[in-house]
């Protein structure tokens, strides 16, 4: 990409890197036997990769200094929790056979996708936490934010365990045998996520209105 501006050059990286993400995820085009999903992975990892170094590139501008650290982080955050969530909802249906996980391969490839997405995110924080080095990352208004926000999505993941916990109470032996335990476990492990993709989403309201305010 020479001769690109280091703004759209991170740019063009993130559309590939959610062009990847679209593949990765997409069991349809499978059908095809066109190993999309593995390209799109590649695409993706590659894509994060290269954003990451156009993040050092960019030049920091006014718009950039308006919106806080914390602003940045989170819609970074409720990006990948987005992808999270999608993930973990989309590959439920691999955990629902009676076999450990590690003997799953199904199961194996879907936690690699997670697992993927939880390491580029903590290298793109990481290296935006780089970036600002030297400025002041959080003051009160941040730290009334994470609170208020964390609150949330505590409270998403209790509601979700007591879902869970009233569906398994309340249904008959012949639903619960639908149940393995290894799905049961990718359940209350897609609470977690989805707590924090509330988290993220909450963060980033709130930044958004005090902004606008």
């Amino acid at each position: 990409m020479l001769g690109v501006s280091p703004r759209n050059r991170l740019i063009a990286w993130l559309l590939l890197a959610g062009t990847g993400l679209v593949l990765f995820f997409s069991g349809e085009y499978r059908d095809l036997g066109l190993p999309l999903g593995w390209f799109g992975s590649v695409l993706f990892i590659a894509s994060v990769w290269f954003a990451v170094d156009a993040v050092h590139r960019v030049p920091r501008s006014e718009d950039e200094g308006v919106i806080a650290p914390g602003e940045w982080q989170a819609w970074v955050g409720l990006a990948f929790a987005t992808a999270l969530v999608v993930a973990m909802l989309g590959a439920a249906e691999v955990f629902r056979a009676d076999l450990p996980i590690r003997q799953n391969p199904d199961a194996g490839r879907a936690g690699g996708k997670v697992g993927m997405l939880f390491v580029s995110w903590a290298v793109l924080a990481h290296v935006l936490k780089q970036r600002w080095s030297g400025k002041v990352l959080a003051d009160e208004r941040d730290a009334r934010i994470a609170s208020i926000a964390c609150e949330w999505g505590r409270w998403a993941t209790v509601a979700c365990v007591i879902g869970i916990a009233v569906l398994l109470g309340f249904s008959d032996t012949a639903r619960l045998r639908e149940f393995s335990y290894p799905f049961i476990a990718h359940m209350l492990m897609t609470t977690l996520v989805w707590g924090l993709w509330v988290e993220q989403a909450v963060t980033v309201g709130l930044y958004w209105r005090d902004r606008r305010a």
